[in-house]
């Protein structure tokens, strides 16, 4: 059943206001004996800013529904907004990049993998091998491009940040070899925050390819990132 509209309440508010008006007003003239020209005007006219007043009173139900509405999508949004942040940084498969100094900050399994990158990024950076970054979503398999000053060459980095249990496997190593013939490097490195299976250990020894795992990541990444934080003042 359709809800009545604002001017049919109004409509009604006014009826029942302003006929008992007229009604008590004619039941006084009859009791009493009397018959007023201008008393009856009086009456009417009375009866009608009563009725008016009263009716102009009636709230638009639309204009709160949509409020309310509005409120309602608001909060939804809000909360789906912040759902997908909580959910992205608990989730390090997401691709979140917050601030230069978060990432300073931020414990290693609440990073994502591309603040993962960021931080291998401002490691060499600050080392002095002048990193530069591949085109995002065509790097081929790789991320990061360093100058290697003693072997005097380009180096082709892979990163990956995996949960604890997923390992580097033969197949992304036969990958980053394949990718960095395509940037034209004759080294590569695989960095992950997890580790190797024993058979990506082989065949990467044998396509000439150093594997960096969680144990360099904790014993050179993170003791350079603590320091980072002591100078900037983040400790």
């Amino acid at each position: 059943m359709a809800k009545p509209t604002r001017k049919q309440r109004q409509k009604d508010v006014y009826t029942v206001v302003a006929g008992p008006i007229l009604l008590l007003g004619l039941w006084i003239m009859f009791q009493f004996n009397f018959t007023n020209l201008y008393y009856i005007i009086g009456l009417v006219f009375f009866a009608v800013i009563m009725g008016s007043i009263c009716a102009s009173f009636v709230p638009d139900m639309r204009k709160k529904e949509n409020k309310h509405k509005n409120m309602y999508t608001g909060l939804t949004k809000a909360k789906t907004k912040n759902a997908s942040y909580n959910k992205a940084v608990k989730d390090n498969s997401s691709n979140l990049l917050r601030t230069e100094k978060e990432i300073l900050k931020l414990p290693l399994e609440k990073l994502s993998w591309r603040e993962f990158e960021e931080l291998c990024y401002l490691y060499y950076k600050a080392k002095g091998y002048k990193p530069r970054r591949t085109s995002e979503g065509a790097d081929g398999g790789v991320d990061l491009i360093i100058f290697d000053r003693n072997h005097n060459t380009e180096v082709a980095i892979q990163i990956k940040h995996y949960k604890k249990g997923k390992q580097i496997d033969v197949k992304l190593i036969r990958e980053l070899d394949s990718a960095k013939k395509n940037h034209g490097c004759i080294l590569a490195e695989m960095i992950t925050s997890s580790s190797f299976t024993n058979p990506a250990l082989v065949e990467a020894d044998r396509r000439n390819i150093k594997c960096r795992s969680n144990e360099w990541v904790h014993s050179k990444l993170l003791p350079w990132r603590k320091q980072q934080m002591k100078k900037k003042g983040l400790a």
